[in-house]
C-alpha cells in the first residue's frame, strides 16, 4: 500500500514536468518566408521557400524555388548551420533554387553532411534520389563537376531520402528525428504528381506545410492537429475550375482544415495572380471555417509560434 501510495504521489508531482516539457517554447522557434509565391514572374517576389530557425539558427529549408537563396542570404542564415531540406515536390518553383544553395555553400565552412527529403518519383517529376544525381553525378549529371557533394570526395556528403509516397499509402511516416527535431510527412493530392505535407517539431512546437495540394486525400487534417503554425498555400480562388482544382486547395477546404486540425495560426502563402487580387473573398471563405489568426505572408516575414 506505502508503495502504491507512493508512486501516485510521485506521478502527481512529475505530472507539471512533463506538461511544461511539451509546451511550445516559442523563444527558441521561428518560421521565415523565403519565398511566398508561386512559379509566376509578375510581383518581384521569390517562389516558394521556407526557413525553420531553432535556438538562433538556421536548421531546416522547406522548398527551394527560384529566388530563396537570395532570401536566404538576406536573412542572415549560414548554410553550415542546416540540417536538412525538405521538398514537398520537385516542381520547378519548389526546387531549381537547390544547386545555387550547394554552390553557394561551396565557399563556406560546412564540415557536416546535409540530408535532402522529399517523395518518390513518376514519369513527370523525379525522386529526391533522383533529384539528387540528375543534378551532381559524375560525367551524367547537370553540374557533374560538383559530383564531390554526392561521391564522398568533398568536404562533406549531400544524401537523398526518398519517401514513398501515393493514393496508396496515407499514413504518417517520421521521416527525421535527430537534433532535437522530429519531421513526420504524409501523402498528398497534387493531381498525378508525387507530393507530400510536413509536421515539423522542435522546442515543444510544431509547424506545419502544406505544400500544394488538393486536399482530395483528406491526409492533412490529422497530419496538422494543433499545429502552432499552418503553412498553406492559396494558389486559386473559390471559383478555380479545370487543372487548378486538382493541383489546389480552394479557400474554404484551407479554412476547414485549419478548423478541424485546431491550429492556432494560419499563414497562407504560394499566392498565385488568381488568388493574390482576391484576398478579402478569400478570408471571407476561410472565416466561414477558422476564426483564428491568419496572415498573407510576405517576403522574409518572420513568424514566432
Amino acid at each position: 500500500m506505502r508503495l502504491e501510495i507512493f508512486l501516485v504521489g510521485l506521478a502527481m508531482l512529475l505530472a507539471p514536468l512533463s506538461l511544461l516539457a511539451s509546451q511550445c517554447q516559442s523563444d527558441r522557434v521561428s518560421l521565415q518566408m523565403l519565398g511566398t509565391r508561386g512559379p509566376e514572374l509578375w510581383d518581384e517576389r521569390a517562389s516558394t521557400g521556407y526557413l525553420l530557425w531553432l535556438d538562433g539558427k538556421a536548421r531546416v529549408v522547406v522548398d527551394a524555388g527560384p529566388g530563396t537563396v537570395q532570401n536566404f542570404e538576406a536573412s542572415g542564415a549560414q548554410y553550415e548551420d542546416l540540417f536538412l531540406f525538405l521538398f514537398s515536390h520537385f516542381h520547378i518553383d519548389h526546387s531549381s533554387d537547390f544547386p545555387a544553395y550547394v554552390k553557394g555553400g561551396f565557399f563556406t565552412e560546412r564540415k557536416d553532411d546535409l540530408l535532402i527529403i522529399g517523395p518518390d518519383g513518376n514519369e513527370y517529376l523525379p525522386s529526391a534520389d533522383e533529384f539528387l544525381t540528375r543534378l551532381f553525378a559524375p560525367r551524367t549529371g547537370l553540374y557533374p563537376y560538383m559530383s564531390a557533394f554526392i561521391d564522398g570526395s568533398g568536404a562533406y556528403r549531400i544524401r537523398a531520402k526518398t519517401v514513398p509516397s501515393s493514393y496508396k499509402l496515407l499514413d504518417e511516416r517520421t521521416v527525421y528525428d535527430r537534433n532535437g527535431i522530429r519531421v513526420k510527412a504524409v501523402s498528398v493530392h497534387h493531381a498525378v504528381l508525387p507530393a507530400l505535407a510536413y509536421r515539423v517539431e522542435m522546442a515543444g512546437c510544431v509547424i506545419s506545410f502544406t505544400g500544394d495540394m488538393s486536399g482530395r486525400f483528406h491526409t492533412m487534417p490529422d497530419l496538422a492537429k494543433g499545429s502552432d503554425i499552418l503553412v498553406a498555400h492559396n494558389a486559386i480562388p473559390e471559383d478555380q475550375t479545370g487543372a487548378g482544382q486538382l493541383l489546389h486547395m480552394k479557400p474554404s477546404y484551407i479554412g476547414s482544415l485549419a478548423a478541424r486540425a485546431g491550429v492556432k495560426k494560419l499563414v497562407l502563402t504560394h499566392l498565385m495572380k488568381r488568388s493574390a487580387s482576391r484576398k478579402e473573398e478569400t478570408l471571407e471563405r476561410i472565416r466561414e471555417h477558422y476564426q483564428g489568426p491568419v496572415v498573407f505572408a510576405e517576403d522574409l516575414q518572420r513568424f514566432k509560434p
